[in-house]
């Protein structure tokens, strides 16, 4: 068997989950690193696969997806209150006992949640408590968090509501230096917790919550039960899929007919051999008979199925930002109508509407955890911002120039400005954002006192 061969045998017998499919898709790793997920053609030869393998490129569509379903909602920091709490405030500059801050852990959670469909965020408790709040805070002696992915979920229950009830997970306690993970398996349930690290042995207790410490963090709404919902994702990690297979068999297509293939035309009484020391080139001459009928000359290749291979290339990048939500951005000119690009825009909206109250949900949750295991109180206020700036900016423009040019003039000319600056200096510092407000607002002043004086 040729190492070819034992390649593809290789890639027959691997099964990836959804998880390693999603990772692979977002970062280029995996098959779209190496090549595995290019499907070889019916009479491809296992030498000229591999070469098309090493070949291939990755036009990765799923990152900046993703991304453009996160960044919009943590782009401004989220305005959060809480009671005094010395050991909240420390927990918010450190969430995770790694430095991380409540505002770049959500952030972390929150990229997690939207490729995989959902993160939980586990708060666990300090095993050891000093006896005052000095020591405490030095030793940050309070809980933590960290995150557990779907694909460490071993098992879970959920109460009729479905509530989460239980909850079986795997997550490293250490590396060793093989760089091995040695994996503790943990599991919750509303009183009690156990821990069997990777030799065997067994730990288990109790603890005073009354729930699990657990707070499940979803990429949008679910219906309540749906612990591990599939990756809304998916389907676009898969289009990109083809579409990296359709790169591949474009590139091979070029390499293959991109060149015109040069004829020279022999009579009845010429010898191949006559025509095998021609040496065609940009600084050579060919001479031949010019009373022939026909001339030497160059045949190219059929360039429908390029054309063709292109075109569902093109096609699909549309899809896959139309089920992301995102067909303002695809770069594709159409002619839409107004209210069609609104509609995307509102669509847009919404979805990081969602996400933002789920994250929102989800630091609150994390909140009321902290205060069952520190019996303190936080009464954590947290809110997202709901304006994203995914607008129209030319559109809401022309609408502010025809606003003003009806000539209304007063408080209405004033309102439209203000909207007008707000769409398009909404990426200001907010200092001078709001010398831009207050200097439309002088100047409307400066304008109606000079009205007063030339009508007194």
């Amino acid at each position: 068997m040729t190492e070819a061969s034992k390649v593809l045998d290789i890639d027959r017998l691997l099964g990836l989950d959804d998880y390693q499919f999603l990772t692979g898709a977002y970062y280029g790793s995996g098959g779209f690193k190496d090549g595995s997920y290019l499907v070889r053609h019916p009479r491809e030869t296992p030498e000229k696969y591999l070469k098309r393998r090493e070949l291939a490129y990755y036009l990765n569509y799923v990152a900046p997806t993703v991304n453009s379903h996160v960044n919009p909602v943590f782009n401004k920091e989220p305005e959060r209150e809480w009671r005094e709490n010395p050991l909240f405030s420390a927990f918010a500059e450190d969430t995770d006992t790694l430095g991380t801050s409540l505002a770049r852990f959500m952030k972390r959670a929150g990229f997690i949640a939207k490729l995989q469909a959902v993160a939980f965020i586990v708060i666990d408790n300090a095993a050891e408590q000093p006896g005052n709040m000095a020591e405490v805070l030095r030793q940050r002696a309070l809980p933590y968090a960290y995150i557990v992915q779907r694909k460490q979920v071993k098992s879970y229950k959920t109460n009729k509501p479905g509530k989460l009830i239980e909850m079986t997970y795997t997550i490293a306690s250490e590396v060793n230096e093989s760089g091995e993970a040695q994996l503790e398996t943990w599991t919750w349930t509303t009183t009690k917790w156990k821990c069997q690290d990777a030799n065997g042995e067994k730990r288990e207790g109790n603890h005073p919550l009354g729930r699990l410490p657990i707070v499940p963090l979803y990429a949008k709404p679910y219906e309540p039960g749906n612990v591990l919902p599939q990756s809304e994702f998916y389907s676009i990690a898969k289009a990109n899929k083809r579409l990296y297979n359709l790169c591949s068999e474009i590139d091979e297509l070029i390499r293959s007919q991109a060149f015109n293939v040069f004829t020279y035309p022999i009579g009845e009484n010429q010898s191949e051999n006559d025509i095998r020391e021609i040496v065609t080139g940009t600084e050579n001459a060919v001479v031949y008979d010019g009373t022939l009928h026909n001339s030497p000359q160059f045949t190219a290749p059929d360039s429908s199925s390029l054309v063709e291979l292109r075109q569902e290339r093109k096609d699909l990048i549309v899809e896959i930002y139309r089920m992301a939500e995102l067909s303002h951005v695809t770069g594709v000119e159409t002619k839409t109508s107004g209210v069609a690009k609104e509609w995307d825009f509102q669509n847009t909206n919404q979805v990081l509407r969602d996400f933002a109250l789920n994250c929102e949900d989800a630091e609150r949750e994390t909140a009321r955890v902290f205060e069952l295991w520190t019996n303190t109180r936080v009464d954590l206020y947290s809110n997202y911002s709901d304006d994203f700036g995914i607008v129209d900016v030319a559109a809401a423009l022309d609408n502010a120039g025809k606003g003003l040019d009806l000539n209304i003039g007063g408080q209405f000319d004033v309102e439209v400005k203000k909207k007008a600056a707000s769409v398009y200096l909404n990426d200001l510092p907010e200092e001078r954002f709001d010398a831009v407000m207050e200097d439309i607002d002088r100047r409307a002043e400066e304008t109606q006192q000079a009205e007063d004086l030339n009508s007194a």
